[in-house]
């Protein structure tokens, strides 16, 4: 069985790699990442993997991955 994984990653002196928000059974909607505080202006690029861009502070990685 595949799920979606979200995370998120913060370029911060102290941070250490991604950090678990949520799994779905399912790609999710655009609804599901903004009521998890997914900005609407980077919904595509999310729901397209995610990623930094240019010199973001704060990004997200959307992928799919086989549950065991």
């Amino acid at each position: 069985m595949k799920v979606w994984i979200l995370t998120e990653e913060h370029n911060e002196y102290d941070q250490y790699g991604e950090y678990f928000i949520s799994a779905f059974k399912e790609k999710p909607t655009h609804q599901q990442l903004t009521e998890l505080d997914v900005p609407t202006n980077r919904l595509k690029h999310v729901l397209g993997g995610g990623g930094r861009q240019d010199r973001d502070r704060h990004w997200f990685h959307l992928r799919e991955v086989e549950a065991k």
